[in-house]
């Protein structure tokens, strides 16, 4: 009901509306049909363009494969070039490898068809079926002047079989392409012809040829090209297949219904029709387009149409427009009635119609910007280039391809595009000009490659391609791109010197002084320089294609196949191959044949064969003068080392010896300088001759050179087997040699060593003893031999190795001080520390002095260490004393030292070094051990040395020379009592009685004592008891590092039982012997028991015990505490005798306990008595060790 009041509303408004508004009405009708009218001639006018731009597409995708097709077959025509013959299976594996292309695809595959002419038939057939083709056969019969049958054609199908052998040349359309590619040396198309590989319905089809000349002959007319014609390589194409496969790539996007008619000689005939993309002949139109395409010498008709009127010209499209005008004149007729009723709605539809415009231009402008963001990721150049009729142009559009390959920004040349000729190569730029004008005039499509040099100087090859059109202005504006073709330029330079290379290179084979060819996987020359052609007596098209067999005797063949079938398996061969020439000559060749791999695969073979005869023999005689003496023809030293090497080794084995005999001749050069070289080299080939026939057949004489020989004796049984054969050499090189009319005569001093020995030898050990024994041998008289002492030699050796060692050791710092307090044992005062050297090894460790000093006892080098010992140690006790430490510092003295007259004058300059260390800090302790010479001299050097500071002690005293008179000459404040003396002080009787008497000694002198080697608590305790107070020892302190020895100062005390411990009186020391004989002879009951002997010990049996003696005494005896002693001591002799009288028992165990339990009682009553004063009478009641022994021989004497 609305809509029928809306348009009763409207219809009464336009019958009231004023006459104008019906002119406009009218007026808009006419305008509507004028405008549909127009339309009609636009859209026809865009059908044409949208056909002509995609003939002119379709038009370049063909043009663009078959130049591609052509340089395919360019490419297959240059392997010709690069080999002298080409096989069956390089043309298959040349095609195979190109087919992983997708331009082939839809081609029937690349052939190659030879021209053979006439007389050439029958070898030409035999070679094809000797490849394996057995029946290969011309088709079609008949006796031509020449022929041009397939020879090659991959990719090969059963189907292809017909066309293998096929004669082109015989059919009249191929014949025609054939000929006039061959003269003119450019690919041919040829017209429209059946394929004979066809089966079912057939496609028409056409080939393209190139021709393949024989390389290396010239070509510049057209007999000469036909002179050098070897065939043709050729691609069919069936023409469907073919333009199908085109389209298929092309771009649709435009969904433009396109129909396709080709013809071969630009007529539209039946015959001549190549390719219909529709069934039935379509009728002209004036739409449709024509294209001509001139392809190898071809003339091709393109005949584009639409295939229905309705895709030409949409007829709904104009009624639509034209029922649009309609409206529109309808809406603008009701619009401005609109307007005249009301403002605002014509304002509202104003708006409406400015919003969708606006959004339109939005639509517009991301169109265009997606556009430019897809051809600015092209790799090339998008471009629309506008040549104007004045002549300038310029580059409305162009994508960022520019920049890139021009170094052009594109709004650069957006105005002029100058900046873009200006980059071309001078020597292209006119070219490009040109054709630009040619395309501008004929309106055909614009294709150029030419360089451009960049602003640094680069210059890239780009190809340019463009379609142009003619603008209504007159002006030509061409669509096209650019892209950079560098690479494939490039690439085909590298093509061109890479077959420059191989024709340089085999000129020069040709003049190489070797035999030099190749041969393909079928044992088929296809190669070989001069030399090799000339040794086989053929020329080089004779040759290729060949086997050994036609070349080559039976034997030859054998070997040579044998050697081409492992270098074909991959093997790289290098022999050499001894034969015989002509006249019967020894020849020696150096072969030498290596796989030749394409792919990773072998394809064939390279081989050289070098003529190494002289070579050869000049090994041989270099051989001889390397291993023999060309005077005397024996062994030199180089097979002397060789055969002594083998020798050593087969001794070894047979557990036998070997003698080396070095033999030198006495009073050679007297001879040789009196009667001249020549009676000298007389000499020595008869002795040379006389020694041979005395050795034994296994042994071996060489000669090393002037008048030195070396005889090898093998398998000797000992070293006295061989003294005959000695005085055999000797005595036949004392007989004199006759030489002119007089006689030369000389003797021989002969060395001798043997093999093996103790230790492990090399030959040139050997060698070296022997002339080391012969030297001796010479020196006690000459004309006599010497025997090495392998002993001898050892000692020596190691001596000299630890010398040298042990300097290096210097050198290097290896050696290092540690340092044993010396205390005061009861006071718990540290009186100074000695100084002992170490050796730090780098593989053995930390190294006692005993186990290097002796070896440079008597060597300078002592000295050496002795000062740097002296050094370090002031140096050391400098740091202590700044540290607050007052240590003194004890060195030990070797006699080798107190021979130096300026040793005070050395002690002066190192105490010198440490100018804050003070007096007395550095003591000498004189080894006593060592025999010192000149006591009075010796005495002055250490008088000075104690004026200078130095203190000087007495070391190892008891165990030397003449200990008395040292102590009595020498200025020494201090004895150090030998260790051995006090490590056995508790179990030694006799230890005891030394250390008494060495003390009583020491007092009497005024000498203070130190006793070294106090080793544990109960060493300590009797030293105490004896009256010794210092110590030195284990049981005090090891020797430590300097760095530890503060501490240790600072932390150490002396054990309770030495600090309460005073000196026995004297009449205590008879029992303080007894404990420690009893102590002893419990010991060695002990051991007697354990040893099973019999009768068992008894050293303190009867007489023996000094103890019986002093318990004796009467004044003793009255004692009340000694009298159960000397019950206790009763007891322990009445079981000893009763043990020596029974013997050991087989309950050993119960004798161990009953020897305990009888002794302990008696030694600890002993040391309970000594230490209780109060057990004891007065002082003078005792009498002393020394008077109980005196007393008790005098009442034995009595």
């Amino acid at each position: 009901m609305d809509d029928q009041r809306s348009n009763a509303s409207g219809m009464a408004r336009l019958s009231h509306s004023p006459p104008w508004l019906w002119l406009i009405a009218i007026a808009g009708i006419m305008l509507t049909l004028a405008s549909a009218q127009q339309a009609r001639h636009d859209v026809e006018s865009e059908a044409r363009q949208r056909l002509a731009f995609g003939a002119d597409q379709i038009t370049l995708r063909i043009e663009e494969r078959l130049a591609a097709y052509a340089l395919i077959l360019q490419g297959a025509s240059a392997l010709f070039d690069a080999s002298e013959t080409v096989d069956r299976s390089e043309w298959r594996a040349f095609v195979e490898h190109l087919h992983s292309s997708p331009l082939l695809g839809n081609i029937e595959g690349i052939g190659f068809a030879r021209h053979i002419p006439a007389e050439r038939m029958t070898t030409h057939l035999a070679s094809v079926r000797a490849e394996g083709v057995a029946d290969y056969t011309i088709t079609p019969d008949g006796q031509r002047e020449a022929y041009g049958p397939v020879h090659y054609f991959e990719p090969f199908t059963n189907r292809h079989r017909h066309a293998l052998g096929y004669d082109m040349l015989s059919n009249p359309t191929r014949r025609d392409a054939m000929e006039r590619a061959r003269d003119s040396g450019q690919a041919a198309l040829s017209g429209r012809v059946k394929l004979v590989t066809e089966q079912g319905e057939p496609q028409p089809a056409t080939l393209m040829y190139l021709p393949v000349y024989r390389s290396g002959t010239p070509l510049e007319s057209i007999q000469q090209r036909r002179n050098a014609l070897l065939g043709w390589t050729y691609m069919p194409y069936r023409m469907h297949d073919l333009i199908a496969g085109i389209l298929a790539t092309h771009d649709w996007s435009d969904n433009l219904p396109l129909a396709l008619s080709l013809y071969s000689d630009g007529s539209n005939t039946q015959q001549e029709l190549l390719y219909r993309s529709h069934t039935e002949p379509l009728p002209a139109t004036n739409l449709e387009q024509i294209r001509r395409i001139k392809v190898a010498g071809q003339t091709w008709k393109l005949v584009f149409q639409y295939r229905t009127p309705d895709a030409a010209t949409p007829l709904t499209t104009l009624w639509w427009r034209l029922a649009g005008g309609l409206i529109l004149t309808l809406l603008l007729c009701a619009l401005i009635a609109s307007l005249l009723s009301t403002r605002a709605r014509a304002q509202q539809m104003s708006q409406t119609l400015t919003q969708t415009l606006r959004q339109r231009e939005t639509q517009l402008e991301r169109a265009v910007s997606r556009l430019q963001t897809i051809a600015g990721r092209l790799p090339g150049v998008v471009y629309e280039y506008r040549l104007e009729p004045n002549g300038d142009s310029h580059f409305p559009y162009a994508s960022e391809g520019m920049r890139r390959i021009y170094g052009v920004p594109p709004e650069q040349a957006r105005q002029d595009a100058t900046p873009i000729f200006n980059t071309i190569h001078p020597d292209d730029r006119d070219v490009v000009v040109r054709s630009i004008n040619h395309s501008a005039e004929s309106l055909t499509p614009w294709r150029q490659e030419y360089r451009i040099q960049l602003a640094d100087g680069e210059i890239q090859w780009v190809f340019g391609d463009a379609l142009p059109h003619l603008e209504q202005d007159g002006a030509i504006t061409w669509y096209g791109v650019i892209i950079d073709i560098s690479e494939r330029k490039q690439a085909e330079s590298a093509l061109y010197a890479a077959h420059l290379e191989t024709q340089r290179l085999r000129e020069a084979l040709d003049h190489v002084d070797a035999y030099i060819y190749m041969k393909d996987h079928h044992y088929r020359y296809t190669y070989a320089n001069r030399a090799t052609l000339e040794l086989l007596g053929c020329d080089s098209e004779t040759l290729v294609g060949s086997r050994d067999e036609h070349l080559l005797d039976a034997e030859n063949v054998a070997r040579q196949s044998g050697l081409d079938r492992r270098a074909l398996a991959g093997e790289q061969i290098t022999e050499e191959v001894v034969s015989h020439d002509a006249e019967g000559n020894r020849r020696v060749y150096l072969e030498i044949k290596a796989p030749i791999r394409d792919g990773g695969k072998v394809t064939g073979l390279l081989s050289t064969s070098s003529d190494i005869t002289l070579l050869k023999e000049h090994e041989r005689q270099l051989e001889y003068l390397a291993h023999y003496d060309p005077l005397t023809g024996l062994p030199n030293r180089v097979l002397l080392a060789d055969r002594l090497s083998q020798a050593m080794a087969h001794e070894q084995r047979l557990a036998r010896q070997l003698a080396v005999v070095y033999l030198d001749l006495d009073g050679f050069k007297a001879i040789n300088d009196r009667f001249g070289h020549a009676a000298g080299d007389h000499l020595l080939v008869t002795l040379a001759h006389r020694m041979s026939l005395v050795l034994r057949e296994g042994d071996t004489l060489c000669r090393l050179g002037g008048d030195e020989f070396v005889a090898v004796l093998a398998d000797l049984t000992d070293t006295q087997s061989i003294e005959p054969l000695l005085r055999r050499l000797l005595k036949v090189i004392a007989q004199p040699v006759w030489y002119e009319s007089q006689y030369l005569k000389v003797s021989a001093s002969l060395g001798v060593t043997f093999y093996p020995q103790a230790e492990s030898v090399e030959a040139d050990q050997l060698l070296r003893q022997a002339d080391q024994a012969m030297y001796h041998a010479k020196q006690a008289g000459k004309s006599r031999y010497h025997l090495f002492d392998a002993d001898l030699d050892r000692s020596i050796r190691s001596h000299h190795e630890s010398l040298e060692r042990l300097q290096q050791a210097l050198e290097q710092e290896e050696f290092e001080l540690h340092y044993q307090p010396k205390v005061n044992m009861r006071s718990g005062e540290v009186i100074g520390v000695e100084a002992l050297v170490r050796w730090n090894h780098p593989t053995r460790g930390l190294l006692p002095p005993d186990q290097f000093l002796p070896i440079i006892e008597e060597h300078p080098l002592i000295e050496a260490l002795g000062e740097w010992v002296i050094r370090q140690a002031l140096a050391q006790a400098a740091a202590w004393h700044n540290t607050g430490l007052p240590l003194a510092v004890s060195i030990n003295m070797a006699a080798h030292h107190l021979n130096q007259r300026q040793l005070p004058e050395r002690l002066t300059a190192l105490l010198a070094e440490q100018p804050e260390l003070p007096e007395g800090r550095l003591e000498l302790e004189i080894l006593e051990t060592s025999a010192l010479g000149d006591l009075t001299q010796i005495s002055g050097l250490l008088e000075a040395c104690q004026h200078i500071g130095v203190r000087v002690s007495l070391d190892d005293f008891g165990t030397g020379y003449s200990s008395l008179t040292y102590l009595k000459w020498l200025p020494a404040g201090t004895v150090k009592i030998d260790q051995s003396f006090i490590r056995d002080l508790l179990d030694t009787p006799e230890d005891l009685k030394i250390l008494a008497g060495v003390l009583g000694l020491a007092e009497a002198f005024e000498r203070q004592v130190i006793a070294e080697g106090v080793e544990t608590l109960e060493h300590g305790q009797l030293l105490l008891r004896l009256g010794c107070e210092l110590g030195q020892g284990y049981g005090i302190a090891y020797p430590m590092p300097p760095e530890a020895i503060p501490a240790w100062c600072a932390e150490w005390r002396p054990p309770a039982q030495w600090a309460g411990q005073m000196p026995l009186p004297a009449n205590r020391l008879p029992l303080l012997s007894a404990g420690i004989e009893h102590r002893a002879w419990c010991r060695q009951l002990h051991r007697d028991l354990e040893a099973g002997d019999s009768p068992l010990s008894s050293p303190l049996a009867g007489s023996s015990c000094h103890f019986c003696d002093w318990l004796a005494r009467s004044h003793v005896r009255k004692l009340p505490d000694l009298r159960h002693l000397a019950r206790l001591h009763q007891e322990v002799h009445r079981l000893v005798a009763n043990l020596i009288e029974c013997g050991p028992e087989e309950d050993a165990a119960r004798q161990h306990r009953l020897l305990d339990a009888t002794f302990a009682p008696l030694l600890a009553e002993i040391e309970r008595l000594l230490s209780r004063p109060e057990a004891w009478g007065k002082p003078d009641h005792g009498l002393s060790l020394v008077v109980a022994e005196s007393d008790r021989g005098n009442r034995s004497s009595g």
